[in-house]
């Protein structure tokens, strides 16, 4: 009777060992699906042509940190080219702007959910966005001729080289979210840069169409 003891004792703490990590297991499965559960992969793509062309590719995730609440990050790739944008004075020609524009973004946003019963409201957000972009120009600011031979439609000139531009923009605004089935989503949104300025390659209001999925 006694030597029975320890052997239920040792089988006991078998199967305590052997179940413990299952359960656990289990937990962190729980805990890793809920996070997953949270986040967003999507993004924007837009794309123009004609006098200007103009492509966009801007992927981003987003999770949402609490109630209807989300943060997050994308970046963005730009192609933009301009038909006879400059005139070259010297040449007696017009000349083409190519740009290869590079940056990335941070961004909030608050689904209505949270204040609306009704579904159409509920899927209306609010947008606030910070872009980072950069890209190198094919030609130097300069002065008035002779200095400067090359001109743009704005009376700027310019003379031959290569000189980088940085640009920060500040977005607010608006959107609306679509379900399309499952976690898939289109967002529709309207945005305005704070800092509209002479080298923003945006103009106000600037719209976006965007394509996204849960995890």
């Amino acid at each position: 009777m006694s030597k029975s003891i320890p052997l239920r004792l040792f089988f006991i703490l078998l199967i305590m060992a052997a179940t413990y990590p299952s359960h656990s297991q289990e937990a962190d499965n729980k805990r890793t699906h809920d996070f997953l559960h949270r986040i967003s992969v999507g993004g924007n793509f837009g794309f123009q042509f004609g006098s200007v062309t103009g492509i966009v590719v801007s992927p981003e995730v987003r999770i949402r940190a609490v109630d209807q609440l989300h943060f997050g990050l994308g970046f963005t790739y730009q192609y933009l080219r301009y038909n006879d944008y400059f005139y070259d004075f010297s040449q007696k020609n017009f000349l083409d702007l190519r740009l290869n524009v590079y940056g990335g973004r941070i961004f909030s946003r608050y689904y209505l959910g949270s204040i609306f019963t009704n579904e159409i409201l509920a899927n209306l957000f609010a947008h606030v966005e910070y872009e980072y972009l950069t890209y190198h120009m094919p030609y130097k600011n300069a002065g008035p001729p002779p200095d400067g031979t090359i001109v743009d439609p704005y009376n700027y000139y310019y003379k031959p080289g290569n000189q980088v531009m940085e640009f920060n923009s500040f977005f607010v605004g608006g959107g609306y979210r679509q379900t399309l089935g499952g976690r898939f989503y289109v967002d529709i949104m309207i945005l305005f840069n704070l800092n509209d300025t002479y080298n923003s390659p945006y103009a106000n209001p600037v719209i976006r169409l965007g394509f996204g999925t849960g995890l």
